[in-house]
């Protein structure tokens, strides 16, 4: 397997952006680290040894990103301050990040984007503010909120950092229908640890209002929230993905291709 270190310039971080890439081609995924992690994690926790074969099959060519949770969210600092940095990073792998992928082989992409736990926010809550850029979103196990960090304060930059608040929110035919050609992928388990069920049941529910197709999978109440069972999760779905032949190095996906998946989901 092909493993790259690689740096990038970032203007809004105000240092090179790091992240590790896995492969030579397939379907760009861009994997979140977890609350205060770093872009070696997903390596070092045996997520890419477990989606090996994806890789030197082809199938998906993985960059881990940084992460910024240590000077954003998890900051000991006034919560503006939080948020502000939040959305520096959000520029930062927007405009930064998802360029450099794109250009490693990949034009005309969508791009599949993977997080657990925290990793599983940072991956909805990109995907939900910039569905033109991600056509696929794989979250597992994740919190779905930031009122955690921010207590009672509120502001703009809060509130589009918080999918529970801004999803009810959404408006304008264009960035909704470009929602609506996406796959976010809910999924969580049941068991010791899953604490926050109840913001994906809410998340679920805000999507259906707005006519947003997604699945929301939860596994039983044997399954915990650790690493071995979001390893079953991610092969669980990236096998699902393959067999529809969604895993393309310069596909994006289409409102029908989305709503036939959804339909079929049990049998594929």
């Amino acid at each position: 397997m092909k493993r790259s270190y690689v740096t990038i310039p970032s203007k809004a971080i105000g240092r090179p952006f790091e992240m590790l890439v896995f492969g030579t081609r397939g379907k760009p995924m861009l994997a979140f680290p977890s609350s205060s992690g770093r872009f070696f994690d997903f390596e070092n926790f045996g997520m890419i040894e477990q989606i090996a074969s994806y890789i030197d099959g082809g199938k998906v060519q993985v960059y881990c990103v940084d992460g910024l949770d240590h000077e954003s969210w998890f900051a000991q600092i006034p919560p503006a301050d939080k948020a502000r940095r939040a959305n520096d990073y959000d520029w930062a792998i927007a405009n930064e990040v998802v360029p450099f992928i794109i250009s490693d082989g990949h034009p005309g992409a969508g791009i599949l984007c993977s997080g657990v736990s925290f990793g599983a926010y940072h991956t909805a809550n990109f995907m939900l503010r910039h569905p033109e850029l991600v056509d696929i979103g794989i979250a597992l196990s994740g919190n779905y909120s930031i009122a955690f960090a921010v207590g009672d304060f509120r502001n703009d930059d809060v509130y589009y950092n918080d999918p529970l608040m801004f999803v009810p929110g959404l408006a304008g035919s264009g960035f909704l229908d470009n929602l609506r050609r996406d796959l976010l992928i809910l999924c969580a388990g049941q068991g010791p640890w899953e604490e926050w069920n109840a913001e994906a049941r809410a998340l679920s529910t805000a999507l259906n209002d707005k006519g947003v197709p997604h699945l929301l999978d939860l596994w039983g109440f044997d399954v915990e929230h650790d690493w071995p069972w979001w390893k079953k999760q991610i092969l669980h779905f990236l096998g699902k993905l393959d067999r529809a032949g969604f895993l393309t190095p310069n596909g994006r996906l289409s409102r029908l291709d989305v709503s036939g998946f959804l339909s079929n989901y049990p049998h594929i």
